[in-house]
């Protein structure tokens, strides 16, 4: 054997020489590509694995939004950010991984390195780890740690960066937003404008009467319709084959009916202190046993239906000759099928909300975003998480798209719009007459609700002592009493107000500015609150031009 080596000698020295000369020359950001899998990514001409990708984005994307659920402003600001313009759950990963990799440069550009301290510091201030009091609670910490998302296969070190993310967004908008600050002045005059207190009274006028004094001829509803056809169009329309996957729960794992507490024994009653303590420890146990099987076999439940949807999906794509139907009938999927439907009426199973979404909306809002190619798969559907554990996977059929409508088909919307249109005409015609006459009353001395009624208003409704915190009646105020209202000269009116269906004539009575012992300090606080807003805009549209020109690039596709 040995003889058989020194034959070769020279042959295994000559590989030995070229494997360590490929490895000098192989690019260093594919080497750390292959510890965690084949590249799945490429931002700013650098590629990163799938372990990078799911650490930084997928699970991060999961963490900040777990920290959102709290109602943290700063880490709804940032997710906004680094989710801009994304157009679906995959592609906010996506989005939110880039963006946190141009954060770290832009760290490493501007000498953002957030130390360990201030990091811990955020940390305690984030209502996430709050307790009852308020402040900082260690145990409410440790559990999301271990509980929250160890799930996930995430460390405390994980949420450690985020945190360092959230700071370095924060500090780069002081960067980039350097010079947004407000003109203090400006703000101190509006701020003493909102300090007021506010006493009048208003005159309705409603819209109704004046729809009914409008009847259009059918000539005058023709023409109007003519004029406006390209307005009148209907709903693009579409058609889809879906199935919805729901994970087969064992029975009894939903609703435990043996969780409830045991009736009092008579041998309970002579248990002393220390022994009804270890029997309600030792029940407690045996409660979180039970949960946590329970909890078991619903995950194992959850992660089998995933599996299917999964599987589902890749061998549609991988099976060329597999249809749609077929495939999902061998794995025990339920076909379904639509009729044409509008994004306005889905089916009721398509109008279900969406979970784990920024963006919110239904199945249906994700189905109307499906983009066709000449690729078979393009009318396929990711995979839509709805309900609490529910997936829908869809094929688009067929598209039936926006066309102008006949006359027939739109005469009734266009009497309608032409009716409405001369209704609020009238209504705004005779609520300027009627503002002149009360004015010219009011000028003579004339109180306001006899000025109104005698301008042949009947609905007079008043107001008294209104700030700028002042939530209006909506059935006898304008949406913006307040702001209507701030600077008119007491004794005078208002310019009419003209609402969708109704106008206001407004005659404010008093104005009074209240003293705040706190103004300069509500005013400090507004100049940080807009400068911070100014800066959160700025950064946000540093990232979306730096990602644009960071060429982000997803592999797998």
């Amino acid at each position: 054997m040995i003889e058989n080596i020194r034959k070769y000698t020279g042959l295994m020295i000559v590989v030995f020489v070229l494997l360590f000369v490929s490895f000098l020359l192989l690019d260093t950001s594919t080497v750390q590509s292959v510890g965690g899998g084949g590249a799945v990514i490429r931002v700013d001409g650098r590629s990163y694995n799938e372990k990078e990708f799911r650490r930084i984005g997928n699970n991060g994307y999961e963490l900040a939004q777990q920290m959102l659920r709290s109602g943290d402003f700063s880490v709804y600001q940032f997710l906004i950010a680094a989710t801009a313009e994304a157009t679906g759950n995959n592609d906010e990963a996506e989005k939110f991984f880039a963006t946190r990799i141009l954060l770290r440069k832009a760290a490493d550009d501007y000498g953002i390195h957030p130390p360990a301290e201030e990091i811990s510091t955020r940390i305690r201030s984030m209502r996430m780890f709050a307790g009852p009091d308020g402040d900082f609670d260690a145990r409410t910490y440790g559990t999301f740690i271990e509980r929250g998302i160890g799930r996930l296969g995430m460390t405390e070190s994980d949420v450690r960066e985020f945190v360092a993310d959230l700071i370095i967004f924060d500090k780069l908008g002081e960067i980039v937003g350097a010079g947004l600050t407000p003109a203090r002045d400006t703000l101190a005059r509006n701020l003493a404008f909102q300090n007021q207190q506010i006493s009048g009274a208003l005159a309705r006028i409603d819209l109704t009467p004046f729809e009914l004094d409008v009847d259009p001829t059918d000539d005058e509803v023709l023409e109007f319709w003519e004029n406006l056809r390209d307005a009148f169009v209907t709903e693009p329309r579409r058609r889809f084959t879906y199935v919805i996957a729901s994970p087969d729960f064992p029975p009894g794992t939903e609703d435990p009916e043996d969780d409830d507490e045991p009736a009092e024994s008579l041998a309970d009653a002579f248990l002393s202190d220390a022994q009804r303590a270890e029997r309600d420890a030792e029940r407690e146990a045996e409660r979180a046993a039970k949960a946590a099987d329970r909890a078991d076999l619903r995950r194992k439940a959850q992660l089998a239906s995933d599996s299917t949807v999964d599987d589902f999906l890749f061998r549609l794509e991988q099976e060329k000759g597999a249809t749609f139907e077929g495939l999902a009938e061998e794995m025990g999927l339920e076909v379904r099928t639509s009729e044409f439907f509008p994004l306005s009426g889905p089916p009721a199973d398509l109008a279900v909300t969406i979970r784990q979404s920024s963006r919110g909306g239904t199945a249906a809002d994700e189905l109307f975003r499906m983009i066709t190619t000449a690729d078979p798969f393009s009318k396929i559907s990711p995979a839509i998480p709805i309900g609490e554990t529910d997936w829908i996977v869809a094929r688009l059929d067929e598209i039936e798209p926006s066309r102008p409508k006949e006359f027939a088909e739109a005469s009734a919307e266009a009497r309608a719009l032409l009716i409405e249109e001369n209704a609020v005409a009238a209504m705004t015609a005779a609520a300027r007459e009627a503002h002149e006459k009360i004015a010219a009353a009011i000028a003579e001395g004339t109180p306001f609700a006899e000025a109104a009624q005698a301008a042949g208003i009947e609905e007079i409704h008043s107001f008294d002592a209104i700030t700028g915190m002042h939530q209006p009646d909506p059935a006898n105020e304008p949406r913006e009493l307040f702001e209507q209202a701030r600077t008119v000269t007491p004794g005078t009116l208002a310019d009419v107000v003209i609402e969708a269906d109704r106008a206001f004539i407004l005659h404010v009575a008093k104005r009074e500015i209240i003293r705040d012992e706190n103004a300069d300090r509500s005013l400090d606080m507004e100049v940080a609150n807009i400068t911070r807003a100014n800066q959160t805009t700025a950064v946000a549209a540093w990232l979306r031009d730096r990602t644009r020109s960071a060429a982000v690039q997803p592999l797998w596709r």
